[in-house]
């Protein structure tokens, strides 16, 4: 089962990075949608039912190994990730050209000092929970991020 969410995983943030990177090349002719609409409003995946999944699989009773804590923490950080690039995805489409600039700066610089907090937060330097307490930070991190691009989101939204 882990295996298989591994794999769906893995072909969700392919399928992004994807859409990403051709809703980014400039339309071609006779195209029905403006360029800065690459996500339809409508859609927006669950990645949910993914991370429930992975949180039940860790609170179950049953010893696991210090490598499948790790590994487990880091997919639920993933998933977050991916959820935070939906949302700001969908935030950018309902900003104009020079707001839009403002927030890829602003993530942009967000993104380079992610990689820091998660790292100072880091007590056990070296050993084996490291990469534990480095998912757990870079996660909480990351779901502050994503609180704070929600909200505006709903800002934006309701202002249409």
């Amino acid at each position: 089962m882990r295996k298989g969410l591994l794999q769906l995983f893995s072909q969700l943030l392919t399928c992004f990075a994807l859409s990403f990177v051709s809703a980014c090349s400039p339309p071609g002719r006779g195209s029905a949608e403006p360029a800065s609409q690459f996500v339809p409003g409508e859609w927006k995946p669950s990645l949910e039912q993914v991370q429930t999944s992975i949180q039940d699989e860790l609170d179950t009773g049953t010893e696991k190994s210090q490598r499948y804590l790790n590994r487990a923490s880091q997919n639920l950080s993933d998933v977050r990730d991916a959820q935070l690039f939906i949302t700001y995805v969908l935030l950018a489409q309902g900003l104009d050209a020079k707001e839009q600039k403002a927030l890829f700066d602003e993530q942009k610089t967000w993104l380079a000092n992610r990689h820091e907090l998660a790292r100072s937060a880091v007590v056990s330097k070296g050993g084996s929970l490291a990469p534990l307490e480095y998912a757990s930070a870079f996660r909480q991190v990351t779901e502050k991020r994503l609180a704070e691009l929600e909200q505006r989101l709903t800002q934006v939204t309701n202002k249409k």
